[in-house]
């Protein structure tokens, strides 16, 4: 899932996101606002947020709970976020 990360906790192994979407136009939607568990003995997970606005992640369990927990965590960079929301918009107006 594709994420902005807002705040992370690390006292408490938590971390805030904005689940987003890219709608067809290329344009990032905000869906809702998560707070997921993270792994307390996996420093690279965090590390991956710190470090990036942006990133998708992949979670254990059910994220509507709150009690996920993110298993893997890949940070984006401005560019690669670019190039993702092009590309969506790129297949977008294929397809029609």
């Amino acid at each position: 899932m594709l994420v902005k990360i807002n705040s992370i906790d690390t006292d408490n192994n938590k971390v805030k996101l904005t689940h987003l979407d890219i709608d067809d136009h290329g344009s990032l939607i905000p869906l809702e606002e998560l707070e997921l568990c993270i792994s307390a003995n996996d420093d690279s997970i965090i590390q991956a947020l710190k470090n990036h606005s942006y990133a998708c992640v992949f979670t254990e369990g059910n994220i509507n709970d709150n009690n996920s927990t993110i298993i893997l965590a890949n940070g984006m960079t401005m560019d690669e976020l670019n190039k993702e929301k092009s590309r969506t918009k790129d297949k977008c107006v294929c397809e029609r």
